[in-house]
């Protein structure tokens, strides 16, 4: 489940995904991510995984194809996780991203928005 948050806003897109990630939440994110990359030079993203417990694998290769095609499109981005494969998940995924990832575990969640949205 895809859940838009609050501090979605001028050329940050921030998400909760929760259970699950199917393909019909990767296109609604894709398509807004999509949007934001055309309006501004970089798209910083908060990306926080809350009780994921699949991701379908289509969409898993979606999103790698879309990683790879926009990775100079991308500003700042924090991926919030608890699972060890969502660390290793954002490691990969930071190789094509012209900034990379950076990976925060939830108790740093807080610290993990200001990062997206102010660079600090």
């Amino acid at each position: 489940m895809l859940e838009v948050l609050p501090e979605t806003h001028d050329n940050v897109l921030a998400v909760r995904v929760s259970k699950e990630l199917s393909v019909p939440d990767f296109d609604r994110y894709r398509n807004m991510a999509s949007d934001l990359m055309r309006k501004h030079k970089e798209t910083h993203i908060y990306y926080e995984m809350a009780d994921v417990n699949w991701v379908q694998p289509v969409a898993a290769i979606e999103s790698a194809l879309f990683d790879v095609i926009h990775a100079f499109d991308y500003g700042r981005i924090a991926m919030v996780g608890d699972k060890r494969w969502q660390e290793w998940g954002a490691k990969v995924a930071s190789r094509v991203k012209k900034d990379g990832i950076r990976y925060f575990d939830p108790a740093h969640k807080e610290q993990a928005m200001k990062w997206v949205l102010k660079g600090e």
